[in-house]
């Protein structure tokens, strides 16, 4: 599979750092020349193909559109005449509005993934028109499976799912922030807090998956009676902690 890129930015940076990871010869990624040679840069930093033009990007089986959204239209316009194939934005666009304007031998999915695709630990939602092959289908998920778990969405809910999967990293962080001032507080150094603190939520989430339990199941095996843990889950809960969380999803979806 040979993979070209409008876009060397974070996401786009990410996915090409995950596909290199998995195994992708770098001689099947190209990626477009940007106006401030941030794609040439990253072209050279892991030798890429690079491409002069719009219709150079014929070379990849996927072409993956990695822009800002206020740049998509832009790039729409240059693709709707030189390409041929399947194009993957993860700029947002409009599914049928898209595949409208396409020429025949061309077709345009969405795709939402989070930034730990760059470890292939990523999430990442896709969707598709409803009229598209199964064989297009496959060819986007299997791309995107190299880089961590691919969820085929309807694109009402590629909204939420990106945020579930894209913005609450940014809220695990800010956890892991407090907790470690909390523990500095305590006298815990910086350094070996965080270190306690990433294995701990690491070991968490390996857990959760391992055990299948729900997530109430677990945290009731670890709050013994008048212990310390369930003084700690009543504070979070007098202090609002789930309704500050669903409310930041909430936040972030709209």
């Amino acid at each position: 599979m040979k993979v070209g890129f409008v876009g060397a930015g974070q996401i786009g940076q990410a996915l090409i750092q995950g596909l290199l990871t998995a195994g992708m010869n770098n001689n099947d990624i190209m990626v477009l020349q940007s106006q401030h040679a941030t794609a040439q840069k990253v072209a050279e930093k892991y030798q890429l193909q690079l491409a002069d033009s719009y219709s150079d990007l014929n070379f990849s089986d996927v072409l993956i559109i990695a822009v800002p959204a206020k740049a998509l239209a832009d790039v729409m316009d240059h693709l709707k005449t030189s390409y041929h194939g399947i194009i993957v934005s993860t700029s947002g666009g409009d599914l049928k509005q898209i595949n409208v304007q396409l020429p025949v031998d061309a077709t345009f999915a969405k795709a939402v993934p989070n930034t730990p695709v760059k470890l292939d630990s990523g999430i990442t939602a896709v969707s598709f028109i409803e009229t598209e092959s199964q064989a297009n289908q496959d060819l986007v998920t299997d791309l995107f499976k190299k880089l961590g778990q691919v969820y085929v969405v309807p694109e009402n809910l590629l909204g939420i799912y990106g945020t579930i999967a894209g913005c609450t990293p940014a809220f695990i962080d800010m956890l892991m922030e407090a907790l470690s001032d909390a523990a500095v507080m305590n006298g815990i150094n910086r350094a070996q807090s965080y270190q306690i603190i990433t294995q701990m939520l690491l070991g968490t989430a390996q857990l959760a998956q391992a055990s299948g339990k729900h997530p109430g199941e677990l945290k009731d095996e670890v709050t013994t009676p008048g212990g310390s843990t369930i003084r700690g889950v009543a504070k979070l809960e007098e202090t609002g902690f789930r309704n500050a969380l669903i409310q930041a999803v909430k936040a972030a979806n709209e």
